[in-house]
């Protein structure tokens, strides 16, 4: 991308869960517009894909750097936060993509089932936009990934399904509360796209989720590029009159 074209230029972001699936395509998209990015990941395996990705983004003259931190551990948003603020002196967009699915019937919920998924999927998010208020510059840009199964009634996802659903209402607070600071704060509800987080439910749960897909106005998996484009556009100078909104990147996909 051209330097003319480079919106975001100057700014830094904070992507969670940013080495895979969507995440990874949202890196790649905001560097390629100029922005410097914080790249969250989890787990040990994940720590090369974090390097590689800091490697390709800088040929778009942006730095990157990596941070390893659990969503779901209490000391995870601080650690992202001070990881940014220590490369980049302050924040400019967060997009809360980190999240785990784990879908189980009503009669199956535990405790702990409950709490992996609230931890990472509610928690996490709440904190870190929280630990980021005293960096978070004035026209600023929270971004939720929520999910298509917010509002589906999905069999088997109570848990996932109304974690994703807390996360827009954040969104909506976060939009009124952050208002004086012209920091907009909106979700994307993706439909079904095929990343890790969806192969890992299982081959029965794809499989179904394709042939739903059959009902959509475009038959088939959406890709992480397209849901990193509406990414984009909230990051951007462009949505600054969208705030406390969801924006759904599903191909017309629909639960009949």
């Amino acid at each position: 991308m051209s330097p003319q074209q480079q919106t975001l230029k100057g700014k830094v972001a904070i992507v969670t869960g940013g080495t895979r699936g969507i995440g990874e395509a949202i890196v790649k998209l905001l560097a390629s517009r100029g922005a410097d990015v914080v790249i969250n990941y989890t787990s040990d395996s994940s720590e090369s894909l974090a390097k590689n990705l800091i490697e390709q983004v800088k040929t778009h003259g942006v730095k990157a750097v990596s941070v390893q931190a659990d969503m779901g551990s209490l000391d995870a948003p601080k650690k992202i936060v001070n990881a940014a603020v220590e490369a980049f002196g302050k924040i400019d967009i967060i997009v809360n993509n980190g999240g785990v699915a784990d879908f189980k019937p009503l009669t199956d919920l535990t405790v702990e089932h409950y709490e992996k998924i609230y931890n990472v999927n509610v928690r996490g998010p709440l904190f870190l936009v929280k630990e980021s208020i005293p960096h978070l510059q004035e026209y600023g840009r929270i971004i939720n990934i929520s999910s298509v199964a917010a509002r589906l009634g999905l069999a088997g996802s109570s848990v996932y399904a109304s974690s994703k659903t807390a996360l827009e209402s954040l969104s909506r607070v976060w939009a009124t509360e952050l208002a004086d600071k012209n920091v907009t704060s909106n979700s994307v509800n993706p439909g079904p796209v095929l990343t890790n987080m969806l192969s890992s439910l299982g081959p029965e749960f794809v499989d179904g989720m394709q042939k739903s897909t059959e009902r959509a106005a475009f038959p088939r998996f959406g890709t992480v590029e397209e849901i990193a484009n509406i990414v984009g556009f909230l990051a951007g100078p462009e949505s600054q009159w969208v705030t406390g909104d969801v924006l759904s990147g599903n191909g017309g996909y629909l639960y009949l």
